[in-house]
């Protein structure tokens, strides 16, 4: 029997064999679900039942593509099918039905239970796949070499050993250093977020501060690969001779993964990467080309383009990934330096999209000079600041007349983290598993500027930068200090994300002396449920205002020049 036909036009005559016909097919048939309307009897004058067809099971090994096509029958109208419960990192494409899905090495051993949802004018069907990751990818585990317990915190100190997965088979076998802080009040009942700390060069060891409210990771590395990899020829052979895979990064995953495996404490959903310099610009590199394992990224002084690297540094980085021009591949085939053009990957990758970011960055920051966010990319022809703006990114961004460790001669030490902080904030919150607002093109918004003002000469290494312990030397034109979204909040608490619905509070802060209220762009990231087709209509409501957008063609939706008051109103969405 081809299954493809519908229930009703299979039941014979006989009510005896009719059920035996029933018994046989709910055995043999994947899982599948049906539903009707009240007003859609089964067997209502030829009439058809909306049926799912969803194999109950699917099992996928570690880096290797996983991917399942739905069925669906008898359908009336218009339509859609939504999923609920996608692994990290998995990928639904509506239009051709069709589930893709590639766990990484530390994914494995891990079920997912996933939920499709059929709708049409009439009647709704849903019917449920199990997606098992086999553990199929194992370097070895780190060694504990020494605990100390410090007010509340078990510090450990770890060597990590290498295989042929976490390094080079010229090295395979060496060890790292690295930290790891346990809270310990934390348990599965009270879980505590996960930071992810890159050190700078010459940043390691790493001082022992006390952090009981969370777990920290602190990885090493050495060899100054900017926290990304190096050749598979090194050391035997020179960097262009082989692949450049991310075995720096692969240490990094390797460390969380044992972490939120040995510490039920640790909780999945609230990890973040930050760090500062090199560990910046590792810690924007993680979290947007691994975007799947992190809630946030909070990056100091990061150059995101590779290519941009002050000369000294792209003869050391050459030493490791090969030469710019010669654009070696890495191990998924893509150049290492366009990787690592992280306005390519702002532009390309959905998963670098559902970000958020914290940046901070000084104009008088001579190793990383403020050219690294304001400059155009040789590639994209686009900053990274403008694609932050562009494709709608979540960030906050401040700058000031800092340098690379001097705080800003008349501001101070970082004035702009006073009174919140979204790794912590109860109300205004991030998290893996949550939806937040990306705001872009805000009225409030600094002008960093993107040239010189006349005071300083351009020097290859330092740009525009000043003296950063004299005030207004600067020679970056713009504002000498500013803000990119720093006072816009949204109220995770109320939120709603529904298959037909979503709705989330907004508000700016408004000081004292301030009289005109911020007007904004607003797109919902990371959705859950509210998932939306490539130019569909959508509804909007905020306040008195309304109107009518089209998704764009990664399915986000921009509700473009909200005013945001210092009240909450909620920006509510709804299928036309």
């Amino acid at each position: 029997m081809r299954w493809g036909r519908t229930f009703r036009s299979c039941i014979p005559r006989h009510p005896a064999l009719a059920l035996t016909l029933l018994v046989l097919l709910l055995l043999d048939s994947p899982q599948s679900a049906s539903a009707q309307s009240e007003t859609d009897p089964l067997i209502p004058n030829g009439s058809q039942t909306l049926t799912l067809r969803v194999p109950p099971l699917q099992t996928v090994n570690e880096e290797e593509v996983l991917r399942v096509t739905v069925e669906l029958e008898g359908a009336r109208g218009d339509t859609r099918i939504f999923v609920d419960g996608l692994p990290p990192g998995a990928r639904w494409d509506e239009p051709s039905r069709t589930l893709t899905f590639q766990p990484d090495f530390i994914q494995g051993g891990w079920r997912h239970e996933v939920t499709f949802t059929a709708r049409d004018s009439q009647s709704t069907a849903t019917a449920r796949m199990t997606i098992a990751v086999r553990d199929t990818v194992r370097p070895p585990e780190p060694r504990i070499l020494q605990s100390e317990e410090l007010h509340g915190t078990l510090r450990l100190t770890l060597e990590q050993p290498t295989d042929a997965w976490l390094d080079s088979p010229g090295y395979a076998g060496r060890t790292f250093p690295a930290v790891v802080s346990v809270p310990l009040s934390a348990s599965a009942g009270y879980p505590m977020p996960v930071t992810v700390r890159l050190h700078g060069v010459g940043n390691w060891p790493p001082q022992a501060q006390v952090s009981p409210d969370r777990f920290v990771i602190e990885p090493s590395d050495p060899n100054l690969t900017y926290w990304w990899g190096y050749s598979a020829s090194l050391p035997r052979s020179s960097a262009m001779a082989s692949a450049v895979p991310p075995y720096t990064v692969r240490r990094v995953l390797a460390l969380l993964e044992w972490v939120l495996r040995s510490y039920p404490g640790a909780d999945p959903e609230r990890v973040f990467v930050e760090g500062d310099s090199m560990g910046g610009a590792g810690a924007l590199a993680l979290g947007l080309l691994e975007a799947r394992h992190f809630a946030g990224v909070f990056a100091k002084h990061a150059q995101p383009v590779a290519r941009s690297h002050r000369p000294w540094r792209l003869a050391q980085l050459a030493s490791l990934w090969g030469m710019p021009e010669e654009e070696v591949p890495d191990a998924d085939g893509l150049g290492v330096w366009s990787r690592l053009d992280l306005t390519r990957a702002l532009r390309d990758e959905s998963g670098a999209r559902s970000q958020f970011l914290f940046l901070e960055h000084g104009k008088d920051d001579p190793i990383i000079h403020f050219g690294s966010v304001v400059g155009p990319s040789s590639l994209t022809g686009v900053s990274f600041y403008e694609m932050l703006q562009t494709q709608h990114i979540g960030h906050v961004a401040v700058w000031d007349e800092g340098g690379h460790v001097e705080s800003d001669p008349w501001l101070g030490p970082p004035w702009w983290t006073r009174g919140w902080n979204p790794r912590s904030d109860e109300q205004t919150l991030l998290r893996r598993d949550l939806a937040f607002p990306a705001f872009s093109r805000s009225s409030w918004d600094g002008h960093p500027g993107s040239a010189s003002n006349g005071r300083q000469p351009w020097r290859n290494d330092s740009g525009y930068a000043g003296d950063p312990k004299v005030a207004g030397d600067t020679g970056w034109d713009g504002d000498v200090a500013g803000m990119l979204n720093r006072s816009l909040r949204w109220d995770t608490r109320q939120l709603v994300d529904t298959h037909g619905r979503f709705a989330l509070p907004l508000r700016a802060v408004i000081g004292p002396g301030v009289t005109e209220p911020p007007v904004v762009d607003v797109t919902p990231r990371r959705v859950q449920r509210f998932r939306c087709l490539p130019g569909e209509r959508i509804r909007w409501t905020f306040g008195s205002a309304s109107g009518t957008v089209a998704a764009a063609a990664d399915g986000s939706v921009t509700v473009p020049r909200l005013r945001l008051g210092g009240d909450w109103t909620q920006l509510v969405l709804e299928r036309t």
